[in-house]
């Protein structure tokens, strides 16, 4: 006669199996992780390519951040993923028209899906930042002067830094995650707040940490790294690292702005 497995041996044998099925699918969430990771760093590096070539074409510029036409009633917001008016109607903007698949370039794969689904489909494209504080130029809201005109476009524009003061491109990112509290962002601000004077906005331009709790970055030179460990910034309170910025998911590239500014 043949005996039946005891108890005991079930057990083991079951311990051992989950054990091994544990194993696998660690294996497996772990590639797949990486792949995502890996993924994101071609997309960053797609994007620097398309920043270099369309500064080719304009004079060693690098694309604006955001400017803004007033055209009657309607205004027109011109940023550097894609240009948008308020009848919710979209088209590739300066960068992506660079970019051989802007859909998919513009889209970290590592963005929670159920973050994107709060989104609009335009957002979808926001899953990277772009560094406004020091590269990209920012345009303001149109405005009527004393003459009664509307001033907009280029005459409402802080400019971003001369192509000859980008000198330390090796070591100033252009292109990251971005991500604050409330979602994504895609304007990168560097933590001095030199240039927006508006501590609040600079902690809701921040970096997501979503690749294992590191970030991807593309670099003015073109190459690509991992930044490991959010900072905080002189100015930063717990109120803003926590109600703003959500730190540690997201933070600053570094302390201080030798992450962002290239001088």
């Amino acid at each position: 006669m043949r005996r039946a497995f005891t108890l005991i041996e079930v057990l083991i044998t079951t311990s051992i199996i989950s054990v091994l099925i544990a194993l696998v699918m660690g294996g497996v969430g772990g590639a797949m992780t990486s792949a995502r990771s890996f993924k994101c760093s071609n997309n960053l590096r797609q994007m620097g390519v398309a920043a270099q070539a369309y500064a080719a074409s304009y004079e060693d510029a690098f694309p604006a951040a955001v400017i803004y036409f007033q055209r009657g009633s309607s205004l027109r917001t011109v940023a550097w993923d894609y240009e948008s008016d308020q009848s919710g109607a979209t088209k590739p903007g300066a960068l992506t028209v660079f970019t051989d698949q802007p859909l998919s370039a513009m889209q970290c794969p590592e963005m929670q899906p159920a973050l994107q689904a709060e989104v609009s489909s335009a957002e979808l494209l926001t899953g990277y930042h772009y560094n406004t504080s020091f590269i990209g130029h920012e345009g303001f809201y149109p405005e009527t002067g004393a003459d009664g005109r509307v001033h907009d476009g280029w005459s409402r524009v802080r400019l971003g830094l001369n192509p000859t003061q980008r000198r330390r491109t090796d070591a100033v990112v252009v292109f990251a995650d971005g991500g604050f509290r409330g979602g994504v962002n895609k304007f990168m601000r560097a933590p001095g707040n030199t240039v927006e004077f508006d501590v609040g906005m600079i902690h809701a331009g921040t970096s997501a940490f979503r690749h294992r709790s590191c970030c991807n970055g593309c670099f003015l030179d073109g190459h690509i790294a991992s930044i490991g460990a959010p900072c905080r910034s002189a100015l930063s309170t717990n109120d803003l690292l926590k109600y703003v910025t959500d730190f540690p998911k997201n933070g600053f590239l570094s302390g201080d702005d030798s992450a962002y500014d290239p001088r």
